[in-house]
This record gives structure tokens, C-alpha cells and sequence, in this order.
């Protein structure tokens, strides 16, 4: 019996890593397309899990959520910071800061 339990739990751990690393693979994904959308180059290639978080949606209803950080730059020389927000497999939210460029 304890080995049946052992099992178990090694296979929920691994399930569980399968299924986070899918999510991170898709908000690479969504980070990919913001930045060719904004004609910006994307930095380091991945991003990286910044918070897991549950939160209120418009409805009021509870959900989960992931916030992934990536970096990008305009000519290569200065760094900036977007986020992808995921509830799930699905973003819900990308962010990117507004290069400030002097006039």
C-alpha cells in the first residue's frame, strides 16, 4: 500500500511539472507574438514565473492566475519589461513597458 501511495504521488509531482511547463510554453508563446506585434525584439528567450496569484474577475468569481516576466528592447541597447498574465492555459493579459525615448 505504501508503495501505491509513493507512486502516486511521484506521478501527481510529475503531471503537475508537465502541466506548468506547458503553461510557460505558452506564455513564451504570447510574448513572442506582443513583441513581433510591436515590432520590438525579445530578450533572453523565455520568461520567467513572477507570481501565482488568485484574484476576482469582473463577475466576482475567484480565479488562478500565473504572472510571467520577459524582457525586450527597441534597438537592443535598453531593456524592458512586459508581463503575460495566465488564467490557466489562456493569457488574459499582456503588458509591456512603454520605451521612453528623449525628444
Amino acid at each position: 500500500m505504501l508503495n501505491l501511495l509513493v507512486i502516486l504521488v511521484i506521478a501527481l509531482g510529475i503531471g503537475f511539472w508537465l502541466y506548468n511547463s506547458r503553461i510557460s510554453e505558452q506564455a513564451h508563446k504570447v510574448a513572442l507574438k506582443a513583441c513581433k506585434d510591436a515590432y520590438v525584439q525579445n530578450l533572453d528567450g523565455y520568461v520567467a514565473l513572477k507570481k501565482v496569484y488568485f484574484d476576482k474577475n469582473s463577475e466576482g468569481k475567484w480565479r488562478f492566475l500565473r504572472r510571467y516576466q520577459f524582457e525586450f528592447a527597441t534597438d537592443g541597447a535598453k531593456r524592458y519589461v512586459g508581463h503575460v498574465i495566465m488564467q490557466g492555459r489562456w493569457p488574459i493579459i499582456v503588458e509591456m513597458e512603454s520605451p521612453q525615448e528623449p525628444v
